[in-house]
């Protein structure tokens, strides 16, 4: 709906409470591999090694009033309709990542190169898989079988954090996989690495080629940390992504099906008011 529906109109549809940050600390990491490469771990691993909030995926799920704000910067990169590339500058993205010192995951990498011109003194960390087929079916039972079907589709009609988590995904996630990821991911997976190299190269800026198994030691040197005693943080496979996304949205949907029930009510008794007064009239 969002890049067809003016979001004026949708903000009202959908109110939510939005944050509107200034940066209170410098970023320091911009970790811009896509999701399903060991992100989460990644995150907390930079917590621990001292760079405070690190935003990640979940933060946006757990605090959904950030969703419009990149619902608008996803439109500004990704929309034929609404592209505003002025749009994506330090202050619109410190709106709702200004109490970070790093970044990992999705939606941050999804404006990878636009990140890395608004913080170009951040340390820039390529986390990936070697098996990109292997990554391509953990995001596809993932993070991309979000919101395709009307049994998720529906209630985010109803439900102001849904609708917004589903925008979110529809102009973020998807959309450098021109809204096909069955058939564009693997392509999209590449292109994303290549783009941000070639940033890099461009920049002149060092970067870490990093992945899960790799740990703590390439880490800390490239970040210039000692190295932790203890273990490497190794959390979120994707049966624990479908349990926490459940427990997630759990009230949300339930509070949206009160709503469309309530809906359902009001559409019967309204129709059977307008009934007994044709009825009426005859």
């Amino acid at each position: 709906m969002a890049g067809y529906v003016p979001m004026w109109l949708l903000e009202f549809m959908y109110p939510i409470e939005e944050p509107s940050l200034i940066r209170d600390r410098p970023l320091e990491v911009l970790a811009l591999g896509l999701g399903r490469t060991g992100t989460e771990s990644l995150a907390l691993a930079l917590r621990e090694l001292g760079y405070g909030d690190v935003y990640h995926g979940w933060e946006t799920s757990e605090h959904p009033g950030c969703y419009p704000q990149w619902v608008r910067l996803g439109m500004a990169k990704y929309s034929q309709r609404n592209k505003d590339p002025a749009l994506l500058n330090c202050a619109e993205f410190d709106k709702i990542i200004g109490h970070c010192g790093a970044v990992t995951d999705l939606p941050t990498a999804a404006f990878g190169p636009e990140m890395m011109r608004c913080y170009p003194d951040a340390k820039v960390i390529l986390n990936r898989r070697d098996d990109v087929d292997a990554w391509y079916e953990s995001q596809k039972k993932t993070i991309n079988a979000i919101f395709t079907g009307w049994q998720t589709i529906l209630p985010a009609l109803f439900e102001p954090s849904l609708f917004w988590g589903w925008q979110c995904v529809r102009l973020v996630v998807w959309a450098p996989a021109d809204n096909d990821f069955g058939r564009n991911g693997k392509k999209m997976y590449h292109e994303h690495y290549a783009k941000l190299e070639a940033e890099c190269r461009e920049q002149g800026r060092e970067w870490l080629d990093w992945k899960a198994q790799d740990e703590w030691a390439p880490l800390c040197k490239f970040l210039g940390k000692p190295v932790p005693d203890s273990p490497f943080p190794n959390i979120n496979a994707a049966g624990n992504f479908e349990k926490r996304r459940g427990n997630l949205h759990m009230a949300r949907s339930r509070r949206a099906w009160r709503r469309m029930a309530g809906a359902g009510i009001l559409a019967t008794l309204g129709a059977g008011l307008a009934w007994f007064q044709i009825r009426k009239s005859t």
